[in-house]
């Protein structure tokens, strides 16, 4: 398989951590802006229902856990094929909302999914180490049903693409892809301080198939690798201010 070289090592180490720290720094601003609003406009005290929640419409949440990659095959156009399988990684999303009504809610989001290759002779994982990076977009559709005073429970969908590439700790890496992306998600949230949630989601990630880029196959031939689409259960720890 051929990886490009990076320009510097420098970028190379950094390349995992982009959008951590992005939306890190983005998660800071939101609890130091939310602390504000709070303050300045007329809330709830402690103890407000989910219903007088929800008024504040639009919102911000960063939520972080593990990522289950699913194994996929890796094939190339004379039919060598490989099943790939990876190691638990790491997901980090950002998403952005607005309530239309105290039950319904639009939202984009953005985020970084990252996971080890653990087993791939095509990828060369025998000699270093190869990580799948994706990078999803997506607009979700979001329901939520109150159990009682301060919990709710919510479920939702959402279309998108997503950006993948495969990278290694020598400073190589594939060609990039962006494909069609789908995904599921469900959670339960407490609400707290009257525009603050704190929950558990889950989320499932499917995308298309993708070009992974050129290599040399069995025959030492130049050719094009393929993958099946990624499939991505995660598991995450979420928290949400409204504004």
């Amino acid at each position: 398989m051929y990886f490009k070289k990076l320009q510097t090592t420098e970028l190379m180490k950094t390349n995992k951590m982009r959008l951590l720290i992005g939306a890190a720094a983005v998660a800071a601003l939101n609890w130091a802006a939310c602390l504000q609003a709070q303050s300045a406009l007329p809330g709830s005290m402690p103890g407000q229902d989910y219903t007088l929640a929800a008024n504040n419409k639009v919102y911000l949440s960063f939520d972080m856990g593990t990522a289950f990659q699913q194994d996929i095959n890796l094939y190339d156009s004379i039919g060598d094929n490989e099943k790939v399988t990876f190691d638990t990684g790491a997901r980090l999303d950002c998403e952005l909302g607005f309530n239309i009504t105290p039950n319904w809610a639009v939202e984009l989001e953005t985020g970084l999914i990252d996971n080890q290759v653990k087993n791939s002779a095509i990828l060369g994982t025998d000699f270093m180490n190869v990580d799948l990076m994706e990078i999803p977009i997506m607009a979700n559709v979001i329901y939520t049903r109150p159990l009682g005073r301060n919990f709710s429970v919510y479920l939702g969908g959402g279309l998108g693409g997503a950006f993948s590439q495969y990278y290694t700790d020598l400073g190589g890496e594939t060609q990039s892809d962006t494909t069609f992306a789908f995904q599921g998600l469900a959670g339960l949230k407490y609400t707290f301080a009257g525009r603050w949630d704190l929950g558990v989601t889950y989320k499932f990630l499917g995308t298309t198939k993708h070009d992974v880029g050129p290599g040399i196959d069995s025959m030492g031939n130049p050719t094009e690798y393929k993958s099946d689409g990624t499939i991505t259960h995660s598991v995450l720890l979420a928290l949400t201010c409204r504004f």
